[in-house]
């Protein structure tokens, strides 16, 4: 089924019933698709994981503490596993954007020589996934169990009251994030407000049957946010490993005296965009927030049910 919540099944099977579907998926990636297309496997298998993390987040107060601590933390883990090998991609697209973005190529300043270096780097970082310490096999056993797991999870709440005090709490989160990141203007600071949107951005899939035409205008609004903060967050990732000097790669002074001052200007224009979308996605009081979308759960949940019983 679809990344969404249906009328036709209780809460808490709706949840069992997407935590499933998304780490089948993660597995399927990982297992079926690695062989073939592995950069692409391993992005794709995080974001399943990703949206598994989300999910747990808006049941969290509804659901055991220490079954959510430990699921939540074992798959941080194993997306974990995985970074390194993605972050080794997102180097090479970073730069190729940032040069395009510019208009300079890659032949600007022997650029193709560390483009090239960057994608030995990604061959070797995806090998270590096959041969190394955390192999391909053993992350796909480590999903399965949290698969089969998860399979049993119950809620302690029923209805849209399983959902509210967490979906408050994740607007919440990613409203007071979005002042500290202006505030504190550091990457860190911008890292930590991305995560959360990206979990409301989740989330808001799953309520789109609520009123699709509404829901599915701030999902769009909500992923051009996210999208802004992970280009941000791109750049300074391969900032921060391009300073670290690393001995992998093809890396001269004059890479640096030309990339520098672009990454820190790509920056600020992508956090100008995210601060012009972030002051309307995040305007409401969080309780109001959660209010609205309550008005939206019960005129659905109630139509829902009298088209079963006409049927």
């Amino acid at each position: 089924m679809a990344y969404k919540l249906s009328a036709d099944s209780t809460v808490e099977d709706n949840i069992r019933r997407i935590l499933s579907e998304q780490l089948e998926k993660a597995v399927q990636q990982l297992s079926e698709e690695f062989q073939q297309t592995p950069g692409e496997a391993v992005h794709n298998a995080r974001k399943h994981l990703k949206k598994v993390r989300s999910v747990l987040r808006l049941v969290r107060k509804s659901i055991d503490k220490d079954t959510y601590n430990r699921e939540k933390n074992r798959l941080r883990d194993l997306g974990r596993s995985l970074s390194l090998a993605r972050d080794s991609e997102v180097y090479q697209q970073t730069l190729n954007g940032l040069l395009d973005a510019y208009g300079l190529d890659l032949d600007t300043g022997e650029f193709s020589k560390l483009q090239a270096s960057l994608g030995d780097l990604h061959q070797v970082r995806l090998k270590e996934l096959t041969n190394g310490d955390t192999p391909i096999a053993a992350i796909v056993s480590d999903l399965k169990d949290s698969q089969g797991r998860l399979n049993q999870l119950s809620l302690q709440k029923t209805g849209w009251k399983a959902l509210s005090a967490n979906l408050k709490q994740i607007y919440s989160q990613g409203q007071t994030r979005y002042h500290i990141a202006y505030a504190d203007g550091s990457d860190d600071a911008f890292h930590d407000w991305r995560k959360r949107v990206k979990d409301l951005w989740h989330i808001t899939g799953l309520l789109k049957p609520l009123w699709p035409s509404v829901m599915t205008a701030f999902e769009s609004e909500m992923d051009q946010l996210a999208q802004a903060l992970g280009d941000g967050h791109d750049v300074a990732a391969l900032r921060s490993f391009l300073l670290g000097s690393p001995t992998e790669i093809a890396i001269e002074a004059v890479h640096m005296q030309v990339l520098l001052p672009l990454m820190k200007h790509r920056q600020h224009r992508l956090h100008q965009q995210a601060n012009e979308l972030g002051h309307r996605l995040y305007c409401e009081d969080p309780a109001a927030f959660t209010h609205r979308i309550a008005c939206y759960w019960q005129p659905w949940f109630v139509a829902a049910a009298a088209s079963r019983a006409e049927s």
